[in-house]
């Protein structure tokens, strides 16, 4: 079983978010429930914690279920997703199936103690695997957990004198605490938008031109977005998560369905009036500072070194300073390869990969691609009008990436 470390990191500030991984995908087809149900039994097979419940108290999985059918419910067009899953009792996982027009809607929500937005695609890919395939899917197929590539970076790279506490910036970005002048009851919402492809691919050109990255453009964007909350906020501080399993270099391709997540903690100071393409190229050569030097070691380093002598409480203290959950926050799962993201005949048509519901105003944007269109999704346990200034950052983060592109097309920038 998977015993990781970096599963702490998801363990704290339940009653502020709880951790989960959620993707809704959508089929042109009605997806075959038993088929569905086998496919989930040969993937626990692989990854047996999926079946298991979480023991805080020593950080450890316990059997809790026995069969995919378990894990797997049928609601009508028109039910309410989304109540929080209780991990420390249940599965790690669960599906909710539901007609959408012709095909199907097939809701999964994945506990983050057990695996982070990487792991959780390579779940996707070994689910849509075994439903086409059946069991030649796992034929020889590891879940390969063990963390000596981390032990071993953390050793070729000592702890640096830190920049101050950069987990708990002396500026945080935040939003406003609405009244609920109308009683409105807060309720779980999923929303955003989702970009063209033309759109698309024009952000992405345009950071070719610019000789930064999609992400780089995301982070600032975002962060201005929220920034404009704050007529008197001239810091952009939000952490970055970053997949560590680029930096392993034995089995590269093999499958790690776990937390292997660590964070960047970018700051740059930009003003509220200044250009977008400026505050971009800021971005881009802070982050290029903390790529150089690994900086997202320091989230999980005193976690690693502890692990083996303190108690689990102690080890939450330790999450707490170094990893604490951001009242702003920004996650980046890449790209969803639609080519292996196939159910036999049936067609993926969209899919959408979000984060952990929050309750407002704590607010994270998730972006993600697929199919050449990029989404900005957030989960949100608010009122309608809460959700509405969800609606409105994103709309907002859109607008200033519209900027930076036009800014490239020019090749210049306003001078300050």
């Amino acid at each position: 079983m998977n015993e990781n470390p970096l599963n702490i990191l998801h363990t704290i500030g339940f009653d502020q978010l709880y951790p989960v991984i959620r993707c809704q995908l959508t089929f042109s087809d009605p997806l075959d429930q038993d088929r569905l149900v086998k496919a989930i039994n040969l993937t626990a097979k692989v990854v047996p914690e999926l079946f298991c419940r979480y023991e805080m108290s020593d950080n450890s999985w316990q059997p809790a279920v026995k069969d995919g059918r378990e894990v797997v419910t049928v609601v009508p067009v028109d039910a309410q997703l989304d109540a929080t899953p209780d991990w420390e009792k249940d599965a790690q996982v669960r599906f909710v199936l539901q007609p959408a027009g012709n095909g199907s809607r097939l809701t999964i929500t994945m506990s983050h103690i057990l695996t982070d937005g990487s792991g959780f695609k390579q779940y996707l890919y070994l689910l849509s695997k075994c439903y086409s395939q059946g069991a030649a899917a796992i034929a020889g197929v590891t879940n390969v957990v063990n963390l000596d590539w981390l032990k071993a970076l953390l050793k070729q790279h000592p702890a640096s004198a830190k920049r101050g506490d950069v987990d708990h910036p002396a500026k945080p970005l935040a939003l406003p605490q609405l009244t609920n002048a109308t009683a409105d009851t807060a309720r779980p919402t999923v929303s955003g938008w989702r970009l063209t492809p033309d759109l698309t691919r024009s952000l992405i050109n345009a950071t070719h031109a610019q000789g930064v990255t999609v992400n780089d453009v995301l982070l600032t964007t975002f962060g201005k977005a929220v920034q404009a909350f704050d007529r008197g906020g001239d810091e952009l501080a939000i952490p970055c998560p970053t997949d560590m399993r680029q930096k392993i270099d034995e089995e590269p391709a093999a499958l790690r369905i776990a937390n292997h997540t660590a964070r960047f903690n970018p700051a740059i100071h930009s003003p509220q009036d200044e250009a977008v393409s400026v505050s971009v190229q800021k971005m881009h050569v802070e982050m290029q500072r903390l790529k150089d030097s690994d900086q997202f070691l320091d989230s999980v380093r005193s976690l690693m070194a502890q692990y083996q002598t303190e108690p689990i409480k102690k080890l939450q203290e330790i999450v707490e300073a170094n990893y604490h959950v951001r009242a702003i926050a920004f996650t980046n799962f890449g790209i969803i390869d639609d080519t292996r993201l196939t159910f036999a005949e049936n067609t993926v048509t969209n899919c959408l990969m979000t984060g952990s519901f929050r309750y407002a105003p704590m607010f994270q944007v998730a972006c993600s691609t697929f199919k050449g269109q990029l989404s900005l999704g957030f989960n949100m346990i608010g009122t309608t009008e809460e959700v509405q200034v969800g609606r409105v950052v994103i709309h907002d983060m859109i607008s200033r990436m519209k900027e930076f592109m036009t800014q490239s097309e020019v090749g210049a920038a306003v001078i300050d």
